[in-house]
């Protein structure tokens, strides 16, 4: 069972089996039995995780430190001379930078050179962002990190000075579960103007279940027509792509226009060279963003229910395939109206449904770009109603952070660090600062930085701000309103 494992693995390859006996074939026999050296690993280099981690980590605060920053700190000193003295009646009367204290000054008391309120400790302006770091050590959300410091601490401008560096917290940003992308509106296709015009390429696969020779499909859609072309392979490469499209082109001429992703098949100087003799233009679709080559992806879903059922028959792939094609191609297409063996080559297919000979055209060119043109539009609103789409308000220079493409597994981060985006492309395309161009279904924006004063003035209660010992009055439900019924009005309740 070993040898025929190994010999159906190698169906692929041209090459002649002798048999050798073990004496004779002291090579093989050597290899296989030879130890092999232990591995030998270079000592790990941790100094930059080791500095990284120091670099985020926040420093404890102590109480020295503390009290000497609240004696150093201008705004205490003034405030401890005021809380030392008597108020005045109005808060026109103090100083603008002892404003914000207006309106808890009977809270307010000096022990040494501290300044509490109730219970807390009054944060010098030295120290308030590297508080608010501790705070949020564990990365918690914006709530929970002003209840660790409500407990312990308190500050003018606490609330939007917490939002700012919890909002903007890098590791927190990359690990956002609220943060959503844009679905972007659907930008449909233009008709091109003749068929085998534009061409949509792609490759499907591998199959496991297929055999040697059929382990890869390649896909070709023509964006005029629907025309398909199904090559399957035992592997894919830039050379065998090549040698597929070589044949196509030499069967029905060059096209002006090649859409294809970003794999490595498409990308080699082999393949880029191949195209540029011919004059092809070379479109590569956004990355991650499939649905920018949708005419031929929406063909791969017809092709692997072809595949599945050509296994549920256990009849062989080529020519299940081969037989589908010919009925996908005589077949209406649902955009155009027209079957895409019309659209090719000018005249209706004679199939084995046929008893006369099939009828000469009479669809004028102009018809169906109406049609298509009307079914594009049901199809954008559909979609676009359906996924709630929206356009995107991203421009150059905004900082975005990108989803991971690929299922995130636990302990994984779903978005990565924030970066800029360099220029916009297209009604929903942009290529940001490392070069790679993003579809703006996998970008999700940056919190807005809010503007933090050391001492911002405040008007009114502080936001979010309850004190333990503060009485609040309950919440009534609410009362529903009675209305008498209108034959009632002519009486006397």
């Amino acid at each position: 069972m070993r040898i025929a494992r190994w010999s159906a693995r190698l169906l692929s390859f041209t090459y002649d089996v002798v048999y050798r006996a073990g004496p004779l074939n002291q090579t093989a026999d050597c290899l296989s039995r030879l130890p092999l050296p232990a591995a030998s690993f270079p000592p790990e280099d941790s100094e930059p995780e080791l500095v990284a981690l120091l670099a985020t980590t926040p420093v404890s605060v102590t109480a020295k430190e503390f009290e000497d920053a609240s004696s150093s700190c201008p705004e205490l000193s003034s405030l401890r001379v005021q809380v030392q003295q008597r108020w005045p009646r109005s808060a026109k009367s103090v100083s603008p930078v002892l404003q914000p204290y207006f309106k808890i000054r009977h809270e307010l008391s000096v022990q040494d050179s501290l300044v509490f309120r109730g219970s807390r400790l009054v944060v010098p302006i030295s120290l308030r962002s590297t508080l608010v770091a501790l705070a949020h050590e564990g990365h918690q959300g914006v709530v929970r990190t002003k209840q660790r410091l409500r407990d312990l601490y308190w500050f003018p401008g606490m609330d939007a000075l917490v939002f700012s560096q919890v909002t903007e917290c890098s590791l927190c940003q990359q690990t956002d579960k609220s943060a959503k992308v844009f679905q972007a509106p659907l930008q449909p296709v233009p008709l091109p103007e003749g068929p085998w015009e534009k061409l949509g390429l792609d490759i499907v696969g591998p199959f496991e279940s297929a055999t040697w020779d059929c382990k890869f499909a390649i896909t070709l859609t023509d964006y005029y027509s629907k025309w398909p072309e199904v090559a399957f392979a035992p592997s894919v490469n830039s050379e065998t792509v090549i040698q597929i499209l070589s044949g196509l082109f030499s069967r029905y001429g060059n096209p002006e226009c090649l859409v294809t992703d970003n794999g490595p098949q498409f990308t080699s100087a082999s393949f880029s060279s191949f195209l540029r003799d011919r004059g092809i233009k070379h479109t590569r679709s956004s990355v991650y963003h499939p649905s920018s080559n949708g005419a031929v992806e929406r063909f791969n879903r017809v092709l692997k229910g072809w595949i599945q059922a050509a296994i549920i028959q256990n009849k062989p792939w080529k020519s299940a395939t081969s037989a589908s094609l010919q009925a996908y191609r005589a077949t209406p297409h649902a955009m155009t109206g027209v079957s895409p063996f019309e659209l090719m080559h000018g005249r209706k297919m004679r199939t084995t449904l046929n008893i006369l000979p099939p009828p000469p055209l009479e669809q004028p060119a102009v018809d169906l770009r109406h049609r298509v043109s009307l079914r594009q539009s049901h199809v954008k609103q559909y979609c676009d109603a359906k996924r709630g789409a929206r356009t995107p308000l991203f421009r150059a220079g905004d900082k975005v952070r990108v989803r991971k493409p690929v299922h995130v597994q636990k302990g994984q981060r779903q978005f990565s660090a924030p970066i800029r985006i360099k220029q916009q492309v297209g009604p929903s395309t942009y290529i940001l600062d490392d070069g790679r161009a993003w579809h703006a279904s996998h970008l999700a924006s940056v919190p807005n930085r809010l503007p933090v004063c050391p001492s911002p003035p405040e008007t009114g209660t502080e936001r979010l701000e309850m004190e333990p010992n503060q009485d609040h009055q309950a919440l009534n439900r609410p009362v529903r309103s009675h209305k008498p019924p209108g034959w009632l009005k002519d009486f006397v309740m």
